[in-house]
């Protein structure tokens, strides 16, 4: 190259340069972007995914029906997409299946593979499939494949499994049942059971196919389900296993809502500043309780299909074995109100989560009056103070009216909610009057040695602050008898307060105790001792303020 040549080079340049700047001023596109204009005009569809649910890049086993592939297609154009879906065997990567689609642009282009198609690819095994697919324009403009999604398919069904009754189970107690695989075809790789028509569990089963299912028997007479789920979910044949459990002593632990062993608060809000519900303060067996209490009613008293909190508004919550079972149930009466003279029962868990109202029983408005059409004022679990042995907890309440005077009368049961006409007790109040309607009772059951436990009733006089308290309670209903030990508590207690009694043994001492519930949420635990027939009991004092969230 000589000197002379570098300017002609120069010269050339420049006129490139100048030739590119008239070319852009007159709209005609430039090289660099005629470059992008030459690149395919429709995207690779994007966004794969499945229903059932799969991951695209992992090994998801669905199971046995439809599968609809989903992938979004676009195109800077718009318009209608054709997009084109391919379903190859995994490994071999043959066709198994082909479909064009139409959708529009920035949708997704959706495509159902039917159960029989893919049973018949699978013949019989599970199969792992690849799918991939690209969209074509109005124009004829084709895209690139997509990325490439994987599943397995599972056409396979577990036979019946094998369940072995347990040797021996408890009503409330945890017990083992093992399970086997069936004798021949594939292996479950996991198992569903329900115990009495309860909501099912799974319980995952092991190399070998077998599990062990640990549950908690709730019948005299149990009723066990389990099926075998294939790996992909597919249900096998269901066996049914029929077993007894034994009936656990009772447990006279009153009013122990939680199953610790110790007895609990229970009480009624929209009074003494708690929210509306039936609130839980779980006892610590020293006096003290948890101050966070637990809305169990959240779900409300089972007499509307519409259940809330405020069910609860107006009643009075008694503790006691109502129906029968080892846990302690919660029966609800309402003394006024649209819903006065009537009440529900609602059973136990012995955890302390919220009651379910679906296994209410109901105490139909009225059946509780006496044969004048009184209701009762109050009601308190009066135990077996009968005698009768039914394993159901006769009721106190008192009864009568204005003109007639009041009295205190005996609900003998034979069953859940089986109250019989009240019995009338010849028993006058500490005062030596009838004024049973100036008194509060409340009532605590009481383990004995021989198991059968007794009933203890305090009788509180809010006017004059007499606090009293009866041990020992027999009542005969035939002769209205009714004997007992009483016991002076105090005197000037609580005077005219607007309290809420519970009795319970509170701190586990064998001796009644009284807990109060009042204003601003203060519940307080009367600790009883040192009783004496002939002068006041020692009562120390525990209080502590809830605070109940609704």
């Amino acid at each position: 190259m000589t000197l002379s040549q570098k300017p002609r080079a120069g010269r050339a340049f420049g006129l490139t340069a100048v030739i590119g700047v008239l070319i852009a001023a007159a709209g005609v596109i430039e090289p660099a972007a005629a470059s992008a204009a030459q690149k395919p005009a429709v995207d690779a569809p994007t966004s794969l995914s499945t229903s059932p649910t799969s991951d695209c890049q992992g090994d998801t086993i669905l199971g046995d029906g439809d599968v609809t592939l989903y992938a979004a297609a676009s195109s800077p154009s718009g318009g209608s997409l054709a997009t084109a879906f391919q379903l190859t065997y995994a490994g071999t990567h043959s066709i198994v299946a082909a479909a064009t689609v139409n959708a529009a642009s920035g949708t997704n282009a959706v495509l159902r593979l039917p159960k029989a198609t893919l049973e018949s690819a699978a013949d019989g095994a599970i199969t792992e499939f690849d799918w991939k697919a690209r969209a074509t324009d109005s124009s004829g403009e084709t895209s690139g494949w997509s990325a490439t999604c994987h599943f397995s398919f599972d056409p396979t069904r577990p036979g019946t499994p094998v369940v072995t009754p347990p040797e021996s189970s408890t009503i409330g107690k945890p017990v083992s049942i093992a399970v086997t695989a069936p004798a021949g075809g594939v292996l479950p790789s996991r198992y569903q059971y329900q115990l009495n028509g309860t909501a099912p569990l799974d319980v995952p089963a092991d190399a070998s196919g077998n599990a062990t299912i640990t549950l908690t028997p709730t019948r005299r007479t149990n009723i066990l389900s389990v099926v075998g789920l294939s790996a992909g979910g597919n249900f096998g044949d269901t066996v049914n296993l029929t077993f007894d459990s034994a009936v656990p002593p009772p447990d006279l632990t009153d009013a122990d809502l939680n199953g610790d062993g110790v007895p609990d608060l229970v009480t009624v809000g929209a009074q003494h500043g708690l929210p509306s519900g039936l609130w839980l303060a779980a006892g610590t067996g020293d006096g003290h309780v948890a101050t966070s209490p637990t809305d169990i009613g959240i779900k409300g008293a089972g007499f509307s299909s519409t259940g809330s909190p405020s069910d609860f508004d107006g009643g009075t919550a008694i503790t006691g074995r109502f129906t029968g079972g080892f846990e302690q149930d919660v029966l609800i009466y309402n003394f006024s109100g649209p819903r006065a003279g009537c009440g529900e029962i609602l059973p136990g868990n012995d955890t302390g989560a919220p009651l379910d109202p679906n296994g209410e029983v109901s105490i139909s408005c009225g059946f509780l009056q006496d044969l004048d059409g009184n209701n009762p004022v109050q009601l308190a679990n009066a135990g077996d103070i009968s005698g009768l042995g039914s394993g159901y907890p006769s009721l106190l309440g008192v009864l009568g009216n204005s003109t007639d005077g009041y009295g205190l009368d005996l609900y003998t049961t034979v069953g859940t909610g089986g109250f019989s006409l009240p019995y009338a007790l010849n028993a006058d109040t500490p005062d030596g009057t009838a004024d049973w309607q100036n008194w509060t009772i409340a009532t605590a059951q009481l383990p004995t040695a021989d198991g059968t436990g007794s009933t203890a009733m305090f009788l509180w006089n809010k006017s004059t602050g007499e606090l009293d308290l009866w041990e020992n309670l027999a009542a005969d209903p035939d002769t209205g008898a009714l004997s007992y030990t009483a016991y002076p508590v105090a005197t000037d207690w609580n005077t005219g307060a607007d309290i809420t009694l519970q009795a319970a043994d509170v701190n586990g001492d064998g001796v009644p105790d009284l807990w109060t519930v009042g204003a601003g949420e203060q519940v307080t635990a009367n600790l009883v001792s040192g009783l004496s027939a002939t002068g006041p009991a020692v009562v120390d004092q525990v209080s502590e303020t809830l605070d109940a969230v609704g």
